[in-house]
């Protein structure tokens, strides 16, 4: 109970703290603040899975918990970030292409992105789970902690993939279809040649 006290006391500023860095190394990494919504957005539903597989396991919340709870937060901001970067490229394709630009290229589009993410996705996902497998299932010495560090992460990475593959491409499509219907879905500017670089 001591410990469980001490670890709340902690996690009171940790939390805080861990949730502003990854907002700053989310903004740093994304163009805009609209991006980092999106992949902020998905991090609660990211977990679902992890509390489904918690309360099946009849798991409470320990230090072990909260350490894979924050790992698979890191993880689903990572494949959010990723997903975010091919749908912002395939949508620059489509614009770079110019022409009127309709709501259907635009799906189109997005699904384009999505599917080149989908492979690498489900193998991150499936290796990580697959190897974490055994641990819930372990009995000796250290097997309780072990569990329950590795539930909440074989439990969020299914939901973390399915909410990346489909969710988050079709807010992304919500997002641009809105930017489109009130005509600021412009093209990024483009970046300085080489020689402008050199000489300028």
């Amino acid at each position: 109970y001591e410990f469980l006290q001490a670890m709340e006391a902690r996690m009171r500023w940790v939390l805080p703290l861990t949730l502003v860095l990854i907002v700053l190394l989310l903004r740093l990494s994304m163009r805009g603040w609209q991006q980092t919504a999106l992949v902020l957005g998905s991090l609660p539903f990211a977990l679902v899975g992890s509390f489904v597989l918690l309360a099946a396991r009849g798991y409470h919340l320990s230090t072990a918990v909260w350490v894979g709870l924050i790992a698979v937060g890191g993880v689903a901001a990572e494949t959010g970030t990723v997903m975010i970067v091919y749908l912002d490229e395939a949508v620059d394709r489509l614009l770079a292409k110019g022409g009127e630009i309709t709501p259907e290229a635009l799906d189109a589009a997005v699904v384009d992105g999505a599917a080149q993410r989908a492979r690498p996705l489900v193998m991150t996902v499936a290796t990580t789970v697959f190897g974490l497998l055994p641990l819930l299932w372990e009995s000796g010495v250290g097997a309780d902690v072990s569990a329950r560090t590795a539930a909440p992460v074989v439990g969020g990475l299914w939901s973390c993939m399915l909410l990346t593959l489909l969710v988050l491409p079709a807010t992304y499509a919500i997002w641009r279809r809105h930017q489109l219907a009130r005509g600021t879905l412009v093209a990024p500017p483009a970046a300085p040649s080489t020689s402008e670089v050199t000489h300028g």
